[in-house]
């Protein structure tokens, strides 16, 4: 008979297939997410490879639309295209954010190992983020961030040179986190199998 955990790791490793399957996962964290959920005292929620985007930001978040996001490099070209158009009464926020990983452990022993592998993998920003008996949740995030405003009512607050800087310093973030996230699947092969 299975117990609570492993109900909820089959119903959450149902959603990411089916996720994955509608290409709705980052490809580039597919491998990880997939060594993950096959050990048997671990699983994965909801996790991201890292990102840089384009937001409309109305004033309040449940209203926040993407104007691009892109689970990889990016062009100069993709970003000054949707930022023709631009939404009145609005700001447009230019953002890279970092890997985050959301990893479920059975038990404590587990996420604690999950954490010292995250940490030695240069994920400084990792720590338990719920504490139920028999379901210890790890968040891993990567701490590399940019959040700048690129626009505000229907109008550029800065010029293309600066946002070709905005592009290549996160195209170069997104690049490192790719980077931090392969020696994080390294080190957990290495320490999990």
């Amino acid at each position: 008979m299975y117990s609570r955990f492993h109900n909820q790791k089959a119903h959450a490793v149902d959603k990411f297939r089916n996720a994955a399957k509608e290409e709705l996962v980052d490809t580039d964290i597919i491998p990880l997410l997939e060594f993950i959920n096959s050990l048997e005292d671990f699983y994965t929620t909801s996790s991201c490879a890292g990102r840089i985007s384009l937001i409309r930001d109305p004033g309040t978040k449940t209203e926040n639309a993407w104007l691009g996001k892109w689970h990889s490099v990016v062009r100069f070209e993709d970003i000054v295209q949707r930022l023709k158009n631009l939404p009145e009464n609005e700001i447009v926020w230019f953002k890279y954010e970092p890997a985050i990983l959301h990893i479920v452990s059975r038990t404590v022993e587990g996420a604690e190992e999950i954490l010292k592998i995250a940490r030695n993998s240069g994920f400084k920003r990792t720590g338990i983020q719920s504490l139920k008996n028999g379901r210890y949740v790890v968040e891993i995030c990567g701490t590399d961030r940019i959040d700048v405003p690129v626009a505000e009512n229907g109008k550029l607050l800065v010029n293309e040179d600066y946002i070709n800087y905005l592009i290549g310093l996160a195209n170069r973030k997104y690049q490192r986190g790719k980077k931090r996230l392969k020696r994080l699947e390294s080190n957990l092969r290495d320490n999990l199998s």
